[in-house]
């Protein structure tokens, strides 16, 4: 990504949005929303600390599960009205039929920031990729992003995908369990990669399979809610890109908020590779190589243009 391109997509909301604005007149609304304990899916524990929600109005309840289906699955229910998750679980979760559209992109894979990345331990035997056929590998869900990825990229690195066993486990868990030898191989993403890095063996990085650059995840809201107020819906995109943009240029503030409120250890996290995230309109081509790859691997049963699952505010 070209440094102009870079700092279009990191401040360029307020060109294309009015920022959020203050609004006295009204009761506040609350907003309930949930991404997952982890930076590229973690945009909503931040929202409370960046303050753009609320200077749009509302309030914010956040909620952490344990999984992007699940938040899928709540955002659909009218448990929630927004939330973050990935591509491939959200997208499968529209083709079922859950009432969910994509309203902005989060958490960007740039080919600066490599993660996650398929690690084993560095006394394994396993030295190259080839070396897996026949082992078990750890993945954080077996219909998601990061396995998608692993699917494409494993027989584009001489791994045919019938050859080796996916497995899914907690992501907290992936490296332990390969230290164990209960798993040749797993996804690892941070903020479970730094407290390991020395340690790991690195084989590659599977979402490379995607695109150089893309969405690796999103904001989703109920489709009633949103088509029920189409303003209220622009205004909590407005906080989104600002957030967004506030999250970019405050990485220390970001950290405390992620290492506190995950009890995460912040000694062990020093150095940890910190997400991007979109802070303008997402378009299309942010979005399609993802649906390309999920059709490529027969997770979703057809082809898919992004036009058509971004909402319309």
């Amino acid at each position: 990504m070209s440094r102009a391109s870079r700092a279009a997509f990191l401040g360029g909301a307020s060109a294309a949005v009015a920022a959020p604005h203050l609004v006295r007149a009204q009761s506040r609304t609350t907003i309930r929303m949930a991404g997952t304990n982890s930076d590229p899916f973690g945009e909503p524990l931040f929202c409370k600390a960046a303050g753009f929600f609320e200077k749009a109005g509302f309030d914010v309840d956040v909620t952490s599960l344990n999984n992007a289906g699940a938040v899928a699955g709540a955002i659909g229910g009218g448990a929630l009205e927004i939330g973050i998750g990935d591509l491939i679980s959200g997208v499968n979760a529209i083709l079922k039929g859950v009432p969910i559209l994509l309203l902005a992109g989060s958490g960007m894979y740039l080919t600066t920031d490599k993660i996650p990345v398929l690690g084993t331990s560095k006394d394994s035997p396993i030295q190259k990729t080839t070396d897996l056929v026949g082992k078990t590998i750890g993945v954080p869900t077996l219909v998601g992003l990061t396995t998608a990825s692993l699917r494409a990229w494993l027989p584009q690195n001489g791994v045919e995908v019938d050859s080796v066993k996916l497995v899914e486990t907690v992501a907290a868990a992936a490296f332990p369990s390969v230290q164990r030898g209960t798993m040749g191989a797993a996804l690892i993403s941070e903020p479970f990669y730094t407290p390991y890095r020395d340690q790991i063996r690195v084989l590659g990085y599977p979402m490379d399979a995607v695109a150089k650059e893309f969405c690796q995840s999103v904001w989703y809201g109920n489709k009633a809610w949103i088509e029920a107020d189409r303003e209220r819906a622009r205004r909590v995109l407005g906080a989104i890109y600002e957030t967004s943009k506030w999250c970019n240029s405050h990485r220390e503030d970001t950290f405390n908020v992620l290492v506190r409120d995950a009890h995460f250890d912040g000694e062990k996290l020093k150095g940890m590779i910190r997400t991007t995230y979109l802070a303008t309109p997402v378009t299309p081509g942010l979005v399609q190589p993802v649906l390309n790859v999920g059709y490529q691997t027969k997770i979703f049963d057809r082809q898919l243009d992004a036009n058509t699952i971004i909402a319309k505010v």
